[in-house]
């Protein structure tokens, strides 16, 4: 079972969308997959429509259940679609790696996981084997979304996964913690005695941002043997999906969302030599193996190496980089107009450097709220955005946008509060009308506390902290 955690300790970098969209895409194509959730935000449980309310055993319990004692998949594990299931987490886990939490005081306390994932890979739940003999596995493929925080569980990741995936948004601040993120992974797999092939991907782009296009480029120059070759493109079809439940694969197969995770998988599998049915894997320790392409070597445990392996990257592997970097973006591109705007005054904006942003509370999937299943007709998903009217601006958002959103720009003095859009059930979106003089007008949304450019706006300028302000155009009274 070859096993890939996606970590960043940064926040809003898409890394459990990379987890439970990559997961259902391994389904997809035939590899049984395995996806466990060691974040206690328990966000792919809410993403993939498992209800936490009746999660009855978790990771958490699983990692303090005794070690030589077989592990039922039945009582742990959810069945989310074909080849694909979820060892669910719930927010008790954050007290697990306190310095008085239960793990802290296990034996073998960062090689918990490890155990856990062998038991429950087990054909024959870790009984009944006869020495000597390789256990039959039932995973070929295991995902794990880490906790955004270096702890007990984040090493517990680390010691358990052969592979890291660090999802890297196409921002000035994401591209900075790139290089110590790398760093920190290091230091701590020397610290347990393990060492990983990390590879960067680059998530949540958007080629009508000039600055985006920069920092990709950037990326590429930096890290070009540590930078996967797909692009995550920035899709309100990955939010659309998350907030129904289903992986992108399934709500939106021929959405640039899930073009790009297919195309992830199929990479890694070339990559990283996955395949299915891995028989050749037991035992708690990991083991060496030599992946070849782009020179990616995995260590760990006693070594050894695979016979007769190739030296070279496969014509496969060349077709399918190059087929991602010609990818056509999905993004509207920014007029010329827009680059001419003047960014807001220096003190605009304070929220965005001086304001952290607030732990995102644990979703709870409501089977019986409406509102998140709104279906919007085509006419009026259209018109998302900023629309421009003769008075000013109507501003429409879907409800699977967020909780509460306010409407922040040069009208308002950038307040966080002055302007907050209604929901409206019936029409399954959100909906403010805002009074603005003619001429161009620049604004960012505030979504459950965090600022974000409006992801349906065909305009944007870059601010002076190098991130996009949206704009909306207002007529001039009686112009067409």
């Amino acid at each position: 079972m070859r096993t890939i955690a996606v970590i960043n300790q940064k926040g809003g970098c898409g890394k459990t969308t990379t987890a439970i969209n990559l997961a259902a895409v391994f389904a997809k194509r035939g590899f049984r997959t395995l996806l466990v959730d060691l974040d206690p935000q328990s966000h792919c449980a809410a993403g993939l429509g498992v209800p936490e309310s009746q999660v009855e055993r978790d990771v958490g319990d699983a990692m303090l259940a005794p070690i030589d004692q077989p592990l039922a998949r039945e009582q742990y594990l959810w069945s989310v679609t074909r080849g694909l299931d979820l060892l669910p987490s719930r927010t008790k886990l954050a007290g697990l790696e306190a310095g008085q939490g239960a793990l802290a005081g296990q034996e073998h306390k960062e090689r918990r996981l490890e155990s856990v994932l062998d038991r429950l890979s087990r054909e024959d739940n870790g009984v009944g084997q006869n020495d000597g003999e390789a256990p039959t596995r039932a995973f070929d493929v295991c995902v794990i979304d880490c906790p955004p925080s270096i702890g007990l569980l984040t090493y517990n990741a680390l010691v358990a996964a052969r592979e890291l995936l660090i999802p890297v948004e196409t921002s000035f601040f994401s591209l900075q913690g790139a290089e110590r993120q790398l760093k920190t992974m290091r230091s701590i797999a020397r610290r347990l005695g393990v060492r990983h092939r990390a590879r960067l991907l680059a998530t949540i782009y958007d080629a009508s941002v000039p600055i985006a296009r920069d920092l990709l480029t950037e990326l590429r120059t930096r890290y070009e043997g540590s930078l996967a070759p797909t692009i995550i493109r920035s899709d309100t079809a990955l939010r659309e999906a998350a907030s129904v439940g289903r992986p992108v694969i399934d709500h939106a197969p021929d959405s640039a969302g899930a073009e790009d995770y297919t195309s992830l998988c199929e990479w890694l599998v070339e990559h990283a030599k996955i395949e299915r049915a891995d028989l050749d894997e037991g035992g708690h320790t990991p083991s060496v193996e030599v992946l070849h392409g782009a020179g990616a070597t995995i260590y760990g445990g006693p070594s050894r190496e695979p016979a007769g392996a190739p030296t070279t990257t496969s014509a496969r592997l060349a077709e399918l980089t190059d087929r991602v970097r010609r990818m056509k973006p999905t993004s509207v591109p920014a007029s010329p107009g827009a680059a001419t705007l003047a960014p807001p005054a220096p003190q605009a904006l304070p929220a965005q450097i001086t304001t952290p942003r607030p732990a995102p509370e644990p979703l709870r999937l409501v089977e019986s709220a409406p509102e998140a299943a709104a279906p919007i007709d085509n006419d009026l998903r259209r018109l998302l955005g900023a629309v421009a009217t003769s008075r000013g601006a109507l501003f429409l958002q879907p409800l699977a946008l967020g909780e509460r959103i306010f409407v922040a720009g040069d009208f308002n003095g950038w307040s966080a509060t002055a302007h907050e859009m209604r929901r409206n059930p019936e029409r399954g979106v959100f909906e403010l009308h805002v009074p603005l003089p003619p001429g161009p007008s620049q604004y960012r949304l505030v979504v459950d506390g965090r600022w974000m450019p409006d992801p349906y706006a065909s305009h944007s300028i870059l601010n002076q902290f190098g991130q996009p302000n949206s704009v909306v155009r207002v007529p001039q009274r009686g112009a067409p």
